[in-house]
């Protein structure tokens, strides 16, 4: 991550992540949480990054890994540290921004990536 001076950054820049979604926390003012992966979600692993936002630009709060790509985040109704994400895997990580390791629940219903095709009449 790029940062300024006192360890904020106006610009989030994680090395060898792309971010596929974000999303402010409905709590905490000025926080945000992004689901990004490696290598534009073709292969790799996939990064959770929470960050605050402060009068100097960008602070990273916490980040959590997992072992593949995350495409999709979003904030609890009912907690203000817990957010779920998706995952190309096919599976939901939730995750409590209150403790460093994670996910608390992994949900693993789907066995293969859901491609839609569209059927094309002639």
């Amino acid at each position: 991550m790029s940062t300024a001076r006192g360890g904020a950054a106006r610009t989030l820049r994680v090395p060898g992540r792309h971010g596929y979604a974000a999303e402010f926390s409905p709590y905490l003012p000025g926080r945000l949480a992004c689901a990004a992966s490696q290598h534009y979600g073709i292969a790799g692993c996939g990064t959770l990054l929470i960050v605050d936002q402060v009068e100097s630009g960008l602070r990273l709060f916490r980040s959590f890994d997992w072992n593949d790509g995350l495409f999709d985040v979003t904030w609890s109704e009912n907690n203000e540290h817990v957010l779920v994400t998706g995952s190309g895997d096919g599976s939901l990580q939730l995750w409590d921004t209150a403790k460093a390791a994670g996910p608390l629940q992994v949900y693993k219903e789907h066995t293969q990536e859901y491609v839609q095709r569209s059927c094309i009449m002639t």
